[in-house]
């Protein structure tokens, strides 16, 4: 894992408790999101303006990063229910740090330049590029693994 994937913040605002999230201050641009959904469901349980909580970063862009947090007390659930215990721990064992897979591009948004790829046993999300094709195959390297949402993190072989 590197110090990209983690951010450690404090919340600075919330806009309508409740209904759509709120702000973190990163001590830097651009400014920290957790969307409402990742936020426990009753707004008096989110963590008050001044609480200074540690994330793991889910994607950047020039206008905000969006946060999980780590602190269990601040979150709706597990991020991704679906990956039991036992597949993440084979999906670790089989795709290791510095394996190279081969995935499918599965979803692309020109936008945010973002795309999912799925590969055997599992899925990502890029961002920072323009998005290949949807359909498009080529081979990634497994850069880290997330446990705390369960995510494989990949770059395409070459960059």
């Amino acid at each position: 894992m590197t110090e990209e994937d983690f951010a450690v913040g404090s919340v600075s605002i919330i806009p309508q408790p409740g209904a759509i999230g709120l702000f973190v201050d990163l001590g830097h641009e651009p400014p920290g999101f957790v969307d409402v959904l990742s936020l426990p469901s009753r707004a008096a349980d989110w963590p008050p303006v001044g609480t200074k909580i540690a994330f793991e970063v889910l994607t950047r862009s020039p206008e905000q990063i969006r946060l999980w947090p780590l602190d269990p007390r601040f979150r709706s659930g597990p991020f991704d229910p679906r990956v039991p215990d036992d597949e993440w721990l084979a999906r670790k064992a089989r795709y290791p740090v510095g394996a190279i897979l081969t995935a499918e591009v599965s979803g692309a948004f020109i936008l945010d330049r973002s795309y999912f790829v799925r590969y055997e046993g599992g899925w990502s999300y890029l961002e920072g590029r323009p998005p290949p094709e949807v359909g498009t195959r080529a081979e990634y390297e497994v850069v880290s693994h997330l446990d705390a949402t369960r995510r494989t993190l990949l770059r395409p072989v070459g960059t």
